[in-house]
Parts: C-alpha cells; sequence; structure tokens
C-alpha cells in the first residue's frame, strides 16, 4: 500500500516541480531517475566542502514524549537522531506538522527568511523558509515545512539538490555514493524510502 502511495506522490510531486519550471530540460528527453536527469550540472563556482555519499544513511527514530519523531541522515552506524549528519525531518507529535531543518547555514543568516529551489529530476521548486539557529552546532538551519505526499516523493529520486536563495547548490542527495555531482556538501539517500515511512507511522501527520 506505501508502495502505491509513494508512486502517486512521486507523479504528483515531479509534475508539480515541472510547472513551476516548465522550461528546466526543454532539449532533453532523458526521464526522471536517469543518469542524465540525476546529475545535471551545477553553477561552475560549485565547490564540494564535504562529501558523505559513501558514509551517510537515513534512520527514522520514533521518541518517546515529550520528544517528538525525527527522521534525520546519520552517520552509517550510529543510531542518534539528534546527530544528523547536515538534514532532518521534526515532527510535531501534537499536530503532525512536518519541517525540514537544512544544516550548515551561515549563523550570521539566523531570523532572516530566503526562498531556496529544490531541484527534483528535470524540474524544481520553489521553497519557503526561514533560517533558525541549530543549539547543537555553531551554523544554523535552513528550516521549512513539508508534506507527507512530498516526503515519499523524494525517495522515488536518483538524486535531489537544494540551490540557496543566493544560487549555490547548497546540498544533494544521491542513491549512488559514485554519482558525478556538484554541491557544497553531498549526503546519501540509503535507506531514504524505508526510513520516511516509519517516520511517518511515528508522525501520524494530519
Amino acid at each position: 500500500m506505501f508502495s502505491r502511495i509513494a508512486m502517486l506522490a512521486a507523479a504528483g510531486f515531479l509534475a508539480t516541480a515541472c510547472a513551476s519550471n516548465p522550461a528546466a530540460s526543454p532539449s532533453s528527453p532523458a526521464a526522471p531517475g536517469s543518469p542524465s536527469a540525476s546529475t545535471s550540472p551545477a553553477a561552475p563556482a560549485t565547490v564540494t566542502l564535504s562529501n558523505v555519499a559513501a558514509t551517510t544513511t537515513w534512520l527514522a527514530e520514533e521518541k518517546l514524549i515529550p520528544e517528538d519523531p525525527m527522521l534525520a541522515l546519520v552517520n552509517t552506524g550510529a543510531r542518534d537522531t539528534d546527530n544528523p549528519a547536515g538534514i532532518s525531518v521534526h515532527c510535531k507529535a501534537a499536530n503532525g506538522t512536518m519541517t525540514v531543518h537544512l544544516g550548515k547555514q551561515p549563523a550570521t543568516r539566523v531570523g532572516q527568511s530566503a526562498t531556496f529551489r529544490l531541484r527534483a529530476g528535470p524540474g524544481a521548486r520553489d521553497i519557503e523558509g526561514k533560517f533558525v539557529a541549530n543549539p547543537r552546532s555553531p551554523e544554523a538551519d535552513f528550516v521549512f515545512p513539508v508534506s507527507s505526499a512530498d516526503l515519499l516523493a523524494l525517495g522515488q529520486l536518483d538524486m535531489i539538490s537544494f540551490v540557496s536563495d543566493q544560487g549555490d547548490v547548497q546540498w544533494a542527495f544521491v542513491k549512488d555514493a559514485s554519482a558525478q555531482v556538484q554541491a557544497k556538501y553531498i549526503g546519501s539517500l540509503k535507506n531514504y524510502s524505508a526510513a520516511a515511512r516509519d517516520f511517518l507511522n511515528y508522525c501520524n501527520p494530519k
């Protein structure tokens, strides 16, 4: 059942992303998930500062009240979602709302709002969010809301990336750790689909 829902969600997500950027790939017939679609070149100025695609995986943790469920990219072998490797999804169990926390952002921007771009397959979608302080890091997080449908849809892709409001490719997440991509930070999509389903069970979004 979840598999069917995920496929429908992916179709809806990609349709929305492409609609928000209809000229994303007019001359490219490649389907989402194909090598050419999942390794679109980034801005030439993008320099990779950290590539943990081969050493990270996704984990969902239910947590006991008063703590809330979390979905996070963690170092392989680690079981602690409180120390994510750059990105996490938080659930407010009381009402089921979910927010993505994209880490390694400039602390000087805390309190500011911004519009990032989420690249998924051949399309892109604008994401409205805000920079917030990270109590466990000197850096900030870019925080934005996410729906359960989009959370599932992302697991159907070979690569997703986030472009900041300043035009740099901040993060890329890949299923194939050997994929040639350009981003400041590169993480894994390993175990993402299964972990996202577990997270939604724990979170029970409304």
